[in-house]
C-alpha cells in the first residue's frame, strides 16, 4: 500500500504540475477549515481524505482543477448546490474559504516543489498491459475496448486515465454508492443505494426513491456490495508494470 499511497501522491502532484504555485491565504483557509469541519467532514472525513461515507476531496478533479486554475471556489459553489445530496448555499467568500482549505490540504501532500512533471506515465509496455487486461488483472470481465472503454484513451489524460482504473468513484462527483439489499427474518427483501448503515441500523433508498431504514435485529441479513470492490483488490496487487503497462494499454484506445 506504500507504492499505492505514494502513487496517489504523484498524480496529485502530475495534476498540478504545469500550473504556478497554488498560494494559500492561510486566515481564509483556517474559515475555510471550520466550514469544512461542521459542514464536510462528517462524511468526507476531517483532513478530507474521504471515509466510507464520502470520497476523497484531495483527489477529487474539481477541486484539483480549482486549485490548479485558483478559480477560489468559483465553480465548487455550483457543485455543492447540485450535487446529490448536497444543498450547500454558500456565498462566494465562503466557497473561497472553502477552496482555499481544501487547496492548503492538497500542498501538505505534494512532495517538495510544484513543478513535478507527470514522468513516465507512459513508459509501459501496451502489449503487456493488453495481455493483463485480458488475463491476470481480470479487467475484460466487465470491461472491453470497443464497449464502455472505446476511445478512452482520447477521453483523459494520461494522469486522470490511471486514477480512473486505480480509484474509480472518487471526485466530488463520483462519489461511490454503496448498494444493500436487506433480508428480513419474514423473508421479504429490500434492495437500493445505501443512504446510511451502523452496527444498529440501515437505511436505503430504492429505485422508487422512497428511503427505508431497518434495524439490524438478529435475523436480518444486510448484504452490502462495493461497486467497485474488484478494482480495490487490485490494489494490493498490481505491480509497478502492471499499473504503467496498464496505463500504456488504455491510453492506445483512441
Amino acid at each position: 500500500m506504500r507504492f499505492i499511497l505514494g502513487f496517489a501522491l504523484s498524480i496529485c502532484a502530475a495534476a498540478s504540475a504545469q500550473f504556478p504555485k497554488a498560494v494559500v491565504d492561510p486566515v481564509s483557509a483556517e474559515r475555510g477549515a471550520k466550514l469544512f469541519s461542521s459542514n464536510c467532514a462528517r462524511c468526507h472525513g476531517d483532513d478530507a481524505r474521504g471515509t466510507p461515507a464520502g470520497p476523497d476531496m484531495i483527489r477529487s478533479e474539481a477541486v484539483l482543477r480549482d486549485r490548479r486554475e485558483a478559480l477560489h471556489g468559483r465553480d465548487l459553489g455550483p457543485l455543492l448546490r447540485t450535487i446529490p445530496q448536497h444543498n450547500f448555499k454558500f456565498s462566494d467568500k465562503e466557497n473561497a474559504d472553502l477552496s482555499q482549505f481544501l487547496t492548503l490540504s492538497i500542498n501538505k501532500i505534494l512532495r517538495s516543489g510544484y513543478n513535478d512533471q507527470p514522468t513516465n506515465l507512459l513508459s509501459g509496455d501496451a502489449k503487456a498491459g493488453e495481455a493483463y487486461f485480458n488475463g491476470a488483472g481480470g479487467c475484460s470481465k466487465c470491461h472491453s475496448p470497443t464497449g464502455n472503454l472505446a476511445g478512452v484513451g482520447k477521453k483523459y489524460t494520461t494522469a486522470a486515465l490511471q486514477q480512473k482504473f486505480l480509484f474509480p468513484g472518487s471526485g466530488i462527483r463520483g462519489a461511490t454508492k454503496l448498494l444493500v439489499t436487506v433480508k428480513l427474518h419474514n423473508g421479504k427483501t429490500y434492495s437500493g443505494d445505501v443512504v446510511r448503515i451502523d452496527d444498529f441500523n440501515v437505511t436505503l433508498r430504492s429505485a422508487d426513491g422512497v428511503s427505508h431504514t431497518f434495524s439490524r435485529t438478529p435475523g436480518t441479513v444486510v448484504t452490502v456490495v462495493h461497486p467497485f470492490a474488484a478494482h480495490e483488490a487490485l490494489l494490493d496487487q498490481y505491480t509497478d508494470a502492471d499499473i504503467h503497462n496498464l496505463t500504456a494499454y488504455l491510453d492506445t484506445l483512441k
